[in-house]
């Protein structure tokens, strides 16, 4: 038997808008999980105490616990937020005579709304009067047309200084493709000003395309000094509480890196969270032996869904930042909605109900919470509906004040509605599930995919309560709830591998491929050296390129893979130019190929992954399913159903290869299922919830 001193830890922290989340994995394959609330102003402080509660659950002193972990991964709301709410450094950007207005004219129109009168211009994240322009030009063959002299160079940082900005944005016109004019200004920021945050776009992202390229620049810096502050103060905190082990930042895309990189590319961890829970998914998938799923987590601010074919997560590039700022970042592709568990509900002008986008938040969060809530929220409505417990909810930690949850939906909903609190909260519950089941339709069906084939992964400590009937309104008969639910975006924060990718605009449409070749290898050469200094050996690093091809004319770019080899050259290239045709009909629909137009090459991309150890959870002799006794029975509001009673079941009774039968709560120390009549739900080996629509099921064979 292991002593508990021989056991080892590995900790994930996922940093949500209204709690943080961690979960252990020890050595054994054992895992623990808890949470506090999120303190917006001091995150740190959000994450000590729930560090502390997970200390407790593990039965060890926090300081015992950190000492024995080797790997630390968090992700954080930090980026996301500051984008959010316009909250960061004080910018100034360098770039070419002529482009200063560049982030003002963007590209075009502002958003989609149809209202012309809500076709309002983009916020400036840098002011025009810190926008300084230098006398510089290189051609897009990356020669100098007008050189930019040391003078200019120093004038132009210097007039950024004596304004007081605390970040600089290099982006010229040309300096992807020569970045000489930019590592002039660089140097100079670096050697006479190393206090203020420098962000260079031939460094960050040197590829083609200038709004893009300028605005993922200037967010870089925007961002810089909070990222810095914050994970400078995690590592800080958890060093001084015994933690050995570097702490590693997980990024939009699906991988980790260090904090000293973290703070070079800070804009990399935006929608961090949302990327730990559909790596999990993805983990949990192969586990299982799914193939094709639809991930979603509601939290206590949104609801975040995505879809995997064939367990591969799916990457959107020139990603859009708080529905604003288009940019040339990539990450994992997550349909975000605004419909959490603190989403408030509200009548709108004609007296219409409505369910978020606002949230209450982490403070003063749900009026149900007792800490100050004056607005109606999902969490409210849930329970007022009889579907929360305060002897179960957070282990009993918090005893939820139903009566003032509500008083306030008769008041500022019931009444105008004319229908009182239950039936009030009943159409927010409706709501809710349209509204997510609308974001899972736009992930499926609008994409082309039949919703019929594939397993929903439902996480976050309120989808629990919502699953069974978003997944039946959107024709989805299969549920899997994660053993870790609660916190899984946490745990597949430890699902992840170190990862680093880099592009670089390379075109070609033809003849000598020895530019993209060695565009290629250079980068290779950096994101290896990379990893092998973060202390991965050669065996455990596995190096992928691709290239971003198109038909000649279109804007969008469709990734595809490159061989890696030495020796890659023009034949390997026509070889994709000629299978593009088919590859982009078997993504976007036969009949789509713009037939007789030339393909071209447009960027190339490396991502380097070092592989870590992954610690398996334990899993259960397999066993027949058994049916297991209720603790009791509670008279609950079914939205469309009246008042039904329906058996609770204590999750901790629910040992692997238990089964449950609808209608029927499950009450976990976390989070609460609601099991609809017609579901069944069987516990596997590993403890997650195994739900199925039988009576869907059912039906579908009859026809």
């Amino acid at each position: 038997m292991t002593l508990r001193s021989e056991v080892t830890f590995q900790i994930g922290c996922d940093i949500g808008g209204t709690f943080t989340d961690v979960v252990a994995l020890d050595s054994t394959g054992q895992s623990y999980v808890d949470k506090s609330d999120t303190v917006p102003d001091d995150l740190a402080a959000g994450l000590l105490a729930a560090l502390g509660n997970l200390a407790t659950r593990v039965g060890m002193p926090l300081t015992d616990l950190l000492a024995s972990t080797t790997r630390f991964v968090n992700g954080t709301t930090v980026v996301t937020n500051a984008v959010a709410e316009l909250r960061g450094a004080t910018v100034g950007l360098i770039t070419t005579q002529g482009f200063g207005d560049n982030l003002l004219i963007a590209r075009s129109a502002r958003n989609a709304h149809r209202d012309h009168h809500r076709q309002l211009n983009l916020p400036q994240i840098v002011a025009r009067e810190h926008v300084i322009e230098v006398p510089e030009r290189i051609d897009r063959k990356g020669r100098v047309i007008v050189p930019l002299t040391e003078r200019r160079a120093r004038d132009a940082v210097e007039a950024l200084v004596a304004a007081g900005v605390e970040s600089i944005a290099v982006s010229l016109l040309w300096g992807f493709t020569n970045p000489a004019h930019e590592e002039l200004l660089a140097s100079i920021v670096e050697a006479e000003h190393p206090e203020l945050f420098l962000s260079v776009g031939s460094r960050l992202h040197p590829v083609i395309r200038e709004y893009e390229r300028t605005m993922t620049t200037v967010l870089n810096a925007f961002t810089g000094i909070r990222v810095a502050e914050y994970t400078e103060r995690i590592e800080r905190e958890l060093a001084a509480r015994g933690l050995r082990t570097p702490v590693a930042f997980m990024q939009g895309f699906g991988g980790t890196l260090s904090a000293a990189e973290a703070r070079q590319r800070p804009i990399t961890l935006i929608d961090s969270g949302p990327a730990g829970g559909v790596i999990g998914a993805r983990a949990l998938a192969d586990r299982l032996g799914l193939k094709d799923i639809v991930t979603a987590d509601m939290g206590g601010t949104s609801f975040d869904v995505s879809v995997l074919r064939d367990a591969t997560p799916q990457v959107t590039r020139r990603v859009v930042l708080g529905e604003r700022f288009l940019t040339a970042l990539s990450k994992i592709d997550v349909l975000p909605i605004g419909t959490g568990g603190g989403s408030v509900a509200w009548l709108d002008s004609r007296g219409v109900p409505q369910v978020g986008p606002h949230s209450a938040g982490a403070d003063p969060g749900p009026i149900c919470y007792g800490k100050g809530g004056q607005r109606p929220t999902v969490t409210d409505a849930s329970a007022v509906l009889g579907l929360l417990d305060s002897k179960a909810f957070l282990d009993g930690r918090r005893a939820l004040d139903v009566d003032s949850a509500r008083e306030t939906i008769e008041r500022e909903l019931g009444k105008p509605l004319g229908v009182d609190a239950v039936q009030a909260a009943a159409a927010v519950h409706r709501m809710v599930v349209a509204d997510m089941a609308n974001a899972v339709r736009a992930v499926t069906v609008e994409r082309g995919h039949d919703p019929r084939r594939f397993a929903m992964v439902a996480f976050g400590g309120a989808l629990g309560l919502f699953a069974a009937d978003i997944a039946r309104t959107a024709g989805i008969r299969r549920i899997v709830i994660p053993a870790e639910a609660a916190v899984f975006s946490a745990r597949g924060l430890l699902s992840s591998d170190d990862m680093r990718t880099r592009t670089r605009s390379a075109m070609w449409q033809g003849g000598d491929a020895g530019a993209v070749l060695a565009a290629l290898q250079e980068l290779d050469t950096e994101l290896v050296e990379a990893l092998r200094s973060a202390g991965h050996p050669d065996e455990r690093i596995e190096v992928r390129w691709e290239g971003d091809f198109k038909f000649l004319g279109q804007q969008w770019e469709l990734r595809v893979p490159i061989p890696r080899r030495t020796d890659l050259g023009e034949a390997d290239l026509v070889s994709i130019q000629e299978g593009f045709p088919a590859r982009y009909e078997q993504e976007y629909g036969e009949g789509t190929a713009w037939v007789g137009s030339p393909v071209v090459l447009m960027s190339v991309r490396v991502t380097a992954t070092g592989r870590v150890d992954l610690i398996e959870p334990a899993e259960q002799e397999p066993a027949e399913a058994r049916a297991v006794e209720p603790i009791g029975r509670r008279r609950i509001q079914r939205a469309g159903a009246g008042q039904i009673e329906v058996d609770v079941h204590d999750a901790r009774r629910l040992t692997a290869w238990a089964r449950v039968s609808g209608p029927a709560l499950l009450e976990h120390s976390l989070t609460t299922v609601t099991l609809p009549e017609g579901w069944e739900l069987c516990v596997d080996g590993w403890g997650n919830y195994l739900l199925t629509d039988t009576e869907r099921a059912t039906a579908e064979e009859s026809e």
